[in-house]
């Protein structure tokens, strides 16, 4: 079934009046094979006609002008590591082929949302790189756009997308715990800006609640803070407030497990001798904290994204979804736990 608009002006309003469907219509205002170059004349004239491309006969010749093509990527906090070295991996693939990459960063999932509905985005964009995918944005709304889009930075289905299986992320932070003897273990996490849980930290705690219950462990103990550079140590100030600590900590990102750890030890709790603590990333601060973590590629996930951005331009647009491998390093803020 295809999406449906229901705004007054948009593909909808134009499908209706050319006689095809949502998804001919893009592909006709994207520059993508598979439709008729008389077809395609009568969506833009009517797209025109609608206010939809008002700029049509200007992005063409600016389309002329160009050798390669526009590129625009969206990302929330440009200083978390795995989202600044995804954009580095961008750029490393697409800076020698002269495309333009504009970046609107610093937005919440709500800000993004608010992005793709206006026109704008399409109208200044060849192709749209979402770093991730906000999790209020359904897969209809992506399609949506009239440009082709590629995902950074999480698995979608049926769209174009690089990333790792959070859930096996989260298993594996969760499996070395318990085979090192831990037994009573808590997930920290962050939020974002509006207090909302991304979709990593919310698939790498199924994957940590899946391993504790197979284990016959508790997975109710979870600690989840508000994401800025005081997270870990609210995170782990929570935990010390508390009757008894636990044997270990499996935190969402490196960032939020160094900060814990930071706060800890100030604390007098010894690491690992006292409680454990594992992170996710694998970035450079938790080789400098001797942090075990679970190591995700993700400079890699941007110069994947970048090649199936450059298909899109070509007018050959990917539409698979590839997962990753992520892989343990053991340093030494895990260990077997201590009588206390």
């Amino acid at each position: 079934m295809e999406p449906e608009d229901t705004s007054p002006v948009g593909m909808a309003g134009i499908a209706a009046a050319a006689g095809v469907s949502v998804s001919t219509v893009s592909r006709a205002l994207s520059g993508v094979p598979g439709v008729s170059t008389a077809k395609r004349a009568e969506i833009r004239r009517i797209a025109r006609a609608q206010g939809y491309l008002a700029d049509d006969i200007g992005r063409e010749q600016n389309r002329d002008a160009r050798t390669a093509g526009r590129i625009t990527a969206v990302i929330p906090e440009p200083d978390r590591w795995v989202f600044g070295s995804i954009l580095a991996g961008l750029h490393d693939v697409l800076t020698p082929t002269g495309a333009t990459l504009t970046v609107y960063q610093g937005l919440s999932g709500r800000e993004r949302t608010k992005l793709f509905e206006a026109t704008a985005l399409s109208r200044s964009s060849d192709v749209v790189v979402l770093v991730p995918m906000p999790h209020r944005m359904p897969v209809p709304d992506v399609r949506r756009l009239g440009v082709p889009v590629v995902v950074a930075g999480s698995v979608v289905e049926g769209v174009a997308s690089v990333g790792i299986d959070d859930v096996v992320v989260g298993q594996q932070a969760t499996n070395s715990l318990i085979n090192g003897g831990c037994t009573s273990i808590v997930y920290a996490s962050s939020t974002d800006h509006e207090g909302t849980p991304g979709n990593a930290s919310r698939r790498r705690a199924e994957g940590f609640e899946s391993r504790m219950q197979r284990a016959g462990l508790d997975p109710s103990w979870q600690v989840q803070v508000p994401f800025g550079p005081t997270a870990g140590q609210v995170a782990a100030e929570q935990l010390l407030a508390g009757e008894r600590l636990p044997d270990a900590v499996f935190a969402s990102s490196d960032d939020l497990a160094s900060g814990m750890m930071s706060a800890f030890r100030k604390a007098g709790v010894r690491i690992p001798e006292d409680l454990s603590i594992i992170g996710v990333d694998d970035s450079p601060i938790a080789s400098l904290m001797h942090l075990t973590t679970i190591a995700q590629p993700a400079r890699q996930q941007g110069h994947l994204a970048a090649s199936m951005a450059l298909r899109a331009l070509q007018g050959d647009p990917p539409s698979e979804a590839v997962t990753l491998e992520t892989r343990l390093v053991i340093r030494e803020s895990t260990g077997h736990p201590t009588a206390r």
